[in-house]
């Protein structure tokens, strides 16, 4: 038994040490410079397909990372694992610039499984946001025409999360949860002008916490309702900063320390609702991050509090059978929670997928999403990508003596 525990401590150091490297290049967004780079979309998932919704979806084979009370449906026979990888090509525009970049990278490691009959926990890691910019400006030289001084902005790295999630089955109902982890990585952003370099390195860390509630109704006819809330509080972000000066004209250096304004993770608070049939799922989620707390160095940029809407639905080939395969299809609306001289820049996504039962406890899925940015003023930046998910979620049976 004392074994049997040992496997998620030794899942969350993997899981740690693996995503440190891919928070570090997931994104080319020149607005990733600001705040705390360019937020996970999602991490995926089993139905990565359906809009990132899932705040009241609690369902067998499905590791909920939204919602910390809707995992006390997952096979009691055995570990769940989830291992997810994405791929995205971006097309970014401003002004006249233009650029496209192509990434992939693992985005997600679970796993799951019953401690005792009412108790459920999940371990994992999954990226949180990233940096990634690449900005060359020239200048004239006051008094000498024709002249230029030409500058190198550049950006990487990125957050990573690491958690440990709870749930407890309360009644065949009613289920709470709550989710503790850390939020941690490294930011390095570079000024380059002629042949002196300024490198700022900035180590981050955060504890974060979530709190879920999820509840169901109606089950004993065709129609199976669900209703979930989830809340985080807003929490500080520690800095670790290095600021580094070479210039290799004069071979001068310096490593110091610098300070930075305190950043704070978003007050969350999200709501959800599902309705499930005997061939269709379909779920409605709303979140709202407050990120007020926060305070821009730059004049140009502004912290905006989001709000983000998605609907999603899935259907069922096969309903008859204990597994089936699972069509999926989702759609959101949001914005982004940097607002750049005074212009909200907003996101329209859709998603399709498919869930295809392998084995007796396996599940491949796939799924596909289109974002594009919708605000057109001409000072924004303009964004369209496409993205591919694939999710494995897989069992390792327990013996009936670990049952016990």
């Amino acid at each position: 038994m004392k074994r049997h525990y040992r496997i998620p401590l030794l899942l969350c150091s993997l899981c740690t040490a693996s995503l440190t490297a891919v928070a570090q290049n997931t994104t080319n967004l020149p607005t990733s410079m600001y705040g705390v780079g360019e937020l996970s979309a999602g991490d995926g998932g089993r139905y990565a397909g359906m809009g990132n919704t899932g705040i009241a979806l609690n369902r067998t084979g499905f590791l909920n990372t939204l919602n910390p009370a809707a995992i006390t449906r997952m096979d009691t026979a055995c570990f769940t694992f989830d291992v997810g990888v994405s791929a995205s090509y971006a097309r970014y525009s401003f002004l006249s610039e233009h650029s496209s970049n192509f990434t992939g990278n693992p985005n997600r490691i679970s796993m799951g499984f019953r401690v005792l009959p009412r108790w459920y926990a999940l371990v994992g890691a999954a990226p949180y946001s990233s940096v990634g910019y690449v900005i060359q400006t020239e200048e004239e030289i006051e008094g000498m025409p024709g002249n230029y001084t030409y500058s190198l902005f550049e950006g990487t790295g990125g957050l990573y999360r690491c958690y440990v999630t709870n749930a407890f089955a309360l009644s065949r109902q009613l289920s709470v949860g709550i989710n503790l982890g850390m939020i941690a990585g490294t930011v390095t952003q570079s000024e380059t002008q002629e042949s002196a370099v300024v490198k700022y390195e900035s180590s981050k860390q955060a504890f974060y916490a979530d709190f879920g509630i999820h509840y169901e109704w109606g089950a004993t006819g065709q129609r199976k309702w669900a209703a979930g809330l989830v809340f985080a509080p807003s929490l500080p972000i520690s800095h670790d900063n290095t600021l580094t000066y070479s210039n290799s004209s004069t071979s001068e250096n310096l490593d110091k320390g610098y300070h930075s304004r305190t950043q704070y993770l978003p007050m969350h608070l999200g709501t959800g609702l599902s309705m499930v049939t005997e061939r269709w799922v379909l779920t409605a989620d709303y979140n709202y991050l407050d990120w007020s707390r926060n305070s821009s160095s730059y004049t140009s940029m502004k912290y905006e509090n989001q709000h983000k809407v998605n609907l999603g639905g899935s259907y069922i080939t096969k309903p008859r059978l204990a597994r089936s395969t699972e069509l999926m299809g989702g759609i959101g609306f949001g914005n982004s929670y940097i607002n750049l001289k005074g212009g909200k820049m907003q996101y329209l996504e859709a998603s399709v997928g498919a869930s295809f039962p392998h084995l007796r406890y396996s599940y491949l899925s796939l799924g596909a999403t289109w974002r594009k940015q919708l605000n057109t003023r001409s000072n924004l930046m303009q964004e369209s990508r496409f993205s591919l998910n694939l999710n494995l979620t897989f069992g390792e049976r327990i013996s009936r003596a670990k049952l016990k």
